[in-house]
């Protein structure tokens, strides 16, 4: 079960990344500006859901 919610937040992370470069590019262009803004917010929430599940999940072995 951990492994499959760390996978899941390593994907939505990815996912957040492209989206954010995808919205990026369109901040460029004029039309596209206000969809360009909210792919990249909604991109930055999905990337801190995603790293928070991945770093909660995280453990470094025997140390505790």
């Amino acid at each position: 079960m951990k492994e499959t919610l760390v996978t899941i937040g390593i994907i939505l992370a990815i996912i957040s990344v492209i989206a954010f470069i995808i919205g990026f590019i369109m901040l460029f262009f004029e039309s596209q500006r206000k969809s360009g803004l909210k792919v990249m917010l909604f991109s930055v929430i999905g990337f801190v859901i995603g790293f928070g599940t991945c770093f909660a999940n995280f453990s470094l072995g025997g140390m505790h």
